[in-house]
């Protein structure tokens, strides 16, 4: 799940995910370096949908919380809806959308080694 539902007010609003970094938007990233290592990925984007315009399609859930409550609303909205669309799913990684650089190509299975 790919939280990116936020106002990102420190960065003067917007949407930050949408962000270009070398030509490509900072989401495009974060999804490149996803995908390979989840069996699906959400989207969980509070707004217009139209702003994710070029974007892979991915299903995009918003807040069921009113008022921006924060990212733990995003990951409630995440795992409701994988609850009632991907009831055989018994993890779920929720990742800022924001972040370039992050999830690295072993993140996934790292966070699946250490559970135990």
């Amino acid at each position: 799940m790919l939280l990116a539902g936020g106002l990102a007010r420190r960065m003067g609003g917007g949407d930050k995910p949408m962000r270009r970094i070398g030509g490509r938007t900072i989401l495009e990233r974060v999804i490149a370096r996803l995908q390979p290592q989840c069996d699906g990925l959400i989207l969980n984007a509070n707004g217009d949908p139209a702003t994710l315009c070029g974007v892979p399609a991915l299903p995009v859930i918003a807040d069921t919380v009113e008022n921006f409550p924060g990212p733990l609303a995003g990951i409630l909205a995440g795992l409701d809806w994988a609850a009632a669309n991907r009831p055989d799913v018994a993890w779920v990684l929720s990742a800022a959308a924001g972040l370039p650089v992050s999830c690295r190509a072993i993140l996934v299975a790292r966070l699946h080694q250490a559970r135990a």
